[in-house]
């Protein structure tokens, strides 16, 4: 399958450092293939990636603007948007990342020093909330448009999250 969002798309949204163009369309398909496929439902991400190109789906591609149900205009970032900025925070989770022969490394050098743990969490979770902050419109103006997008899974409308482990504290009675 064709990625939605291309490297030259992706840059002029939310830009990747070029050094790492070369990991970009497996971490694009990735984010697709579980984030996209879950926001959207298998059978209609799979018919927009069939024929991006359809007027129809071009519109939620796309920015656009529509009028609400309460009759105000207003436009949405399309999901392209929303995707650049899902590429971005896996691409930030894994970037500094390289595998080698001897395993996964982490590149150091003198003039600099690595970004911490909590704060590339920080900013995965930050660029993760921009991009389901723009799904919202996109989402809104798929379920006006239901007759158009027979396809929509409204069922399968949810984020994907990350689990929450805990400890379990040891007591004595």
């Amino acid at each position: 399958m064709a990625l939605l969002l291309s490297l030259v798309q992706q840059t002029a949204i939310k830009p990747i450092s070029g050094n790492n163009s070369a990991k970009y369309a497996q971490l694009a398909a990735e984010v697709e293939s579980l984030e996209i496929d879950k926001l959207l439902g298998s059978a209609f991400y799979q018919a927009i990636v069939a024929a991006p190109e359809n007027a129809n789906y071009v519109k939620i591609l796309d920015e656009y603007t529509f009028t609400r149900a309460d009759l105000t205009t207003i436009k949405h970032k399309g999901l392209r948007y929303v995707i650049a900025y899902l590429n971005f925070a896996k691409y930030i989770g894994e970037s500094y990342v390289v595998d080698t022969f001897s395993g996964l490394r982490q590149k150091t050098t003198p003039d600099s020093q690595p970004v911490t743990s909590g704060d590339i969490k920080r900013l995965q979770q930050e660029n993760r909330e921009i991009a389901f902050n723009a799904f919202v419109l996109v989402r809104e103006y798929i379920e006006l448009n239901l007759a158009t997008y027979t396809l929509w899974d409204t069922s399968s409308d949810k984020k994907v999250s990350k689990p929450n482990f805990y400890g379990i504290k040891n007591t004595e009675l």
